[in-house]
């Protein structure tokens, strides 16, 4: 569950939030296959913050500024793509529909019920 000190602070300082929750995962946001063996804890984190993104976006409306070419924010819809494909390779599932919503459930449900 997402607090929602998580989603103001994200809502407040996205730039500068969203580097320092994926920056040590730069990598495995560039290669689904490192995502997929990155340990479980260290998706869940990448999960998280991308469940907070789609809070923030579904509240505020704040995402990826295309006309901002300094903006560093990630598209919402890509990093939620990113994750379930990345969470899919993890899995060894070879298909899987997004059913939309929390993110943390999605993955959840990817990886069999397992802590999300």
């Amino acid at each position: 569950m997402i607090d929602e000190r998580e989603i103001a602070l994200a809502t407040e300082h996205p730039r500068g939030t969203e580097l320092r929750r994926l920056g040590p995962y730069r990598e495995a946001m560039r290669d689904m296959q490192v995502y997929a063996r990155l340990p479980e804890t260290d998706r869940d984190a990448i999960v998280r913050w991308a469940e907070t993104r789609r809070l923030v976006k579904e509240r505020t409306g704040l995402d990826h500024d295309p006309l901002n070419l300094a903006d560093p924010l990630l598209p919402v819809d890509r990093l939620r793509a990113h994750v379930i494909e990345g969470e899919k390779i993890a899995a060894g599932a070879t298909a899987f529909d997004d059913p939309g919503g929390d993110l943390i459930v999605v993955a959840r449900a990817i990886r069999g019920g397992s802590r999300g």
